[in-house]
């Protein structure tokens, strides 16, 4: 499953979050974003999975959590 497909599956159970992150495409953008709807840098996780590859995780104010592949 590809980006746009995992935000459009976002999006049917939650389109407000789904709109907010429909556009990010990169770690700046993101961390900017989170930084803008108040996600605690203390917080958030990156997880290594290869030299090259990342797991983002950021916690959401309502007990969810949000993760990123990144490169």
């Amino acid at each position: 499953m590809n980006y746009t497909e995992q935000v459009a599956t976002l999006t049917e159970t939650d389109s407000t979050l789904g709109a907010q992150v429909s556009e990010l495409r990169n770690l700046e953008a993101i961390l900017k974003w989170a930084h803008g709807v108040n996600i605690p840098f203390a917080g958030i996780d990156l997880v290594q999975q290869d030299e090259y590859s990342y797991d983002l995780f950021l916690p959401l104010p309502d007990s969810r959590w949000l993760t990123f592949g990144v490169s």
